[in-house]
């Protein structure tokens, strides 16, 4: 279909296939994963409504799931994109309406939030990968050049932006929130090719989520034209001035459960109400990728509701220093993220909806760059909001 910025998302059962329909053996093993432009056989989503008003378009689908032949989403994707008459960018909204018929629950999976597409010539993805963001440290060209089958890497863009850039350092570039996770990299030959050719830049702000039966998704960034220079000063100017926290009056904030699951969607301000899988009394709250100092935050205040007294176990994730490939190397580091050295616990008295403070500061491994959270708690506990804080 062409070059395209679009949804995709990703949920269960992890090889998805219906019956009566025909599956591409190249993604057989594919889980739901509905596509705004279209299916692997060619067939184009179909679209219910779309509107432009002179700086505003707005486009309303039912999306195709890619794996497929001819096999539309039961869900809705809109997207709306404004135009800033004055600067160089434009703000991306989408929102993914979900109306399954299959009401298990599948656990989170990673979400392009969207997935952006460049032509041949835009090849070169640049980013920050440090650990010193807005300060005008030298940026990275990310390169894809391993031999591993699937051709993106995985990097922590710690100033929350990527842009696929030409020969001339111009290009396309997305603004996130800093720290954000990232895949991206080039397919084929460098350079060359249009809208329809092999060749395709990609990059993709990712974040993990639970796609319940029935969610309403939404999320937003600005996507910038210009120089490296432009798009790098977007991001600065968009720098956030507080630390990272998150409340769940109305969804998940990116956060995932391990080992268990919440009440299920909508929320309607209980906050996560934790369930524990059979067999365990513990489950785990996993953050978004962000990005953070620990001499910036000395503690994590968490504001929950349980019945009964109980204890709880704080880790925090580290920065990867370099991409990755999405194969073994990502694994490796993922299983080093939460280990008991990285990691402090703390008892908490019977409460309704109180804080809770953990000093993470007072453990001598917590130091240097992070980039997230894993809290483990006992099951039956509401937790209404996480914050870090000086």
């Amino acid at each position: 279909m062409g070059r395209q910025i679009q949804q995709s998302y990703y949920s269960g059962p992890g090889n998805y296939q219906r019956p009566d329909k025909e599956k591409s053996p190249n993604w057989a093993s594919f889980p739901w994963n509905p596509i705004q432009t279209g299916d692997a056989f060619g067939n184009g989503s179909r679209v219910l409504e779309h509107r432009s008003q002179g700086r505003s378009l707005y486009v309303k689908t039912i999306p195709m799931l890619w794996p497929m032949n001819d096999d539309p989403g039961e869900c809705v994707m809109e997207t709306w994109i404004d135009l800033d008459p004055d600067l160089p960018h434009f703000r991306y909204r989408a929102r993914l309406t979900n109306q399954r018929q299959d009401q298990n629950h599948y656990g989170s999976f990673a979400q392009e939030i969207p997935a952006v597409y460049t032509n041949g010539s835009w090849h070169r993805l640049v980013t920050y990968l440090g650990e010193t963001p807005f300060a005008g440290a030298e940026v990275t060209e990310v390169r894809n050049d391993h031999k591993e089958a699937w051709p993106w890497v995985r990097f922590a863009a710690t100033e929350g932006w990527a842009a696929l850039l030409d020969d001339q350092q111009r290009g396309l570039g997305v603004v996130v929130a800093p720290g954000m996770e990232f895949h991206g990299g080039f397919h084929g030959r460098r350079g060359q090719g249009g809208p329809k050719s092999g060749p395709t830049g990609y990059m993709s702000p990712i974040t993990h989520e639970i796609l319940d039966h029935n969610i309403v998704l939404e999320y937003e960034c600005l996507f910038v034209v210009g120089s490296l220079e432009e798009i790098r000063q977007v991001a600065i100017d968009r720098r956030p001035v507080e630390l990272p926290g998150w409340e769940f009056s109305d969804d998940r904030q990116s956060w995932t459960i391990e080992g268990g699951r919440d009440g299920g969607w909508p929320l309607d301000g209980r906050g996560l109400v934790l369930q524990a899988d059979s067999g365990r009394s513990q489950v785990r709250l996993v953050s978004p990728f962000t990005f953070w100092q620990a001499d910036q935050a000395g503690e994590v205040a968490i504001r929950l509701s349980s019945a009964e007294p109980g204890r709880l176990v704080v880790g925090w994730r580290g920065l990867p220093t370099l991409p990755v490939s999405t194969g073994n190397q990502w694994g490796a580091w993922r299983q080093q993220w939460w280990s008991g050295e990285r990691s402090i616990s703390a008892e908490y008295p019977a409460v309704q909806d109180q804080w809770v403070r953990v000093r993470l500061s007072a453990a001598g491994t917590y130091a240097g760059s992070l980039t997230g959270l894993a809290i483990d708690l006992p099951a039956a506990v509401h937790v209404h909001e996480v914050r870090l804080r000086p």
